[in-house]
């Protein structure tokens, strides 16, 4: 679905009038639209870590405590748990707090367990890496959304701009969000219809566990988080 398509969506669920364009349309209720149909596909993007968003990134390691370069230009949140030494087949745990970096730092750590800051736009780690060894870590991209031409982007900015993530779930998210700001009394029907299909799509897209092996080192019951927040997080959004 395209962007035009779904801001129709969204208008046939509220009975308001087809737009016939809108990114470009000046009026106020197509800009509102357009608005809250980009800001519902950021959340939607940052409320899970959708498979379709998932990326890779390496880079070759320098012998200095700052790996620039190293983040992605689209790059939203590191997927926890996921960066390693590939040289050293060490893991690098992180983000670390900016408390517990200024520890670290203050302490003059050098133990064996490599850690990792993201501040400034780059990666830090303790202790210093070697150079030239090959680190990788998976993360969420921020562009949920792409241009005709399959370009992916943050934002749609073209009626023919179309979503990544799933179409219904921005139309249901956008309806909820209208009829909330119109003060409407079937916004919380619509919250619920929203937070069914987040359900039903997270658990089709969540990953399935394999079977656990002696020496497994994901196999510590509550060890890991898998940074999944609530869709309840509407509350605060």
């Amino acid at each position: 679905m395209t962007l035009l398509s779904i801001a129709n969506a969204v208008a046939d669920e509220t009975h308001g009038p087809r737009p016939a364009t809108i990114a470009a349309n000046t009026s106020p209720d197509a800009q509102n639209i357009f608005r809250l149909t980009n800001r519902v596909g950021t959340f939607i993007m940052r409320l899970y870590r959708w498979n379709i968003l998932t990326k890779e990134q390496t880079f070759t390691s320098v012998a200095t405590e700052e790996q620039t370069s190293a983040i992605p230009t689209d790059f939203d949140r590191f997927i926890p748990e996921t960066f390693w030494d590939r040289g050293t087949t060490k893991l690098l745990s992180g983000p670390i707090s900016p408390v517990e970096w200024q520890g670290l730092k203050a302490s003059g750590y050098e133990g064996t367990q490599r850690k990792f800051r993201h501040r400034g736009g780059s990666i830090l780690t303790v202790p210093t890496l070697e150079a030239g060894s090959t680190m990788a870590f998976e993360y969420v991209s921020k562009n949920w959304a792409q241009n005709a031409s399959l370009t992916a982007q943050a934002s749609m900015t073209a009626d023919t701009d179309t979503a990544l993530i799933d179409e219904e779930l921005i139309i249901r998210g956008v309806k909820f969000q209208w009829l909330l700001m119109a003060g409407q009394p079937t916004a919380g029907a619509a919250k619920q219809e929203f937070d069914d299909l987040f359900t039903t799509l997270v658990d089709n897209d969540r990953a399935r566990d394999g079977i656990l092996v002696a020496g497994d080192i994901f196999s510590q019951d509550g060890r890991h988080f898998d940074g999944v927040p609530s869709a309840n997080q509407w509350s605060t959004y």
